[in-house]
């Protein structure tokens, strides 16, 4: 697995890796990375009309 040096979503470096090194959670927003991907959860947009 790549060295990681912070999340790539709030730049903690306060980052838990897995034993076998498949999963990455960050302790500081909650992102989770998962067989080398980021899991980054984006706001959600609602359009209303009248």
């Amino acid at each position: 697995m790549n060295e990681l040096i912070e999340c790539p979503k709030c730049h903690s470096d306060e980052l838990l890796i897995s034993d076998n090194e498949t999963t990455v959670l960050c302790s500081e927003c909650g992102i989770i990375k998962r067989d080398g991907v980021w899991l980054i959860e984006s706001p959600k947009m609602v359009e209303t009309t009248a």
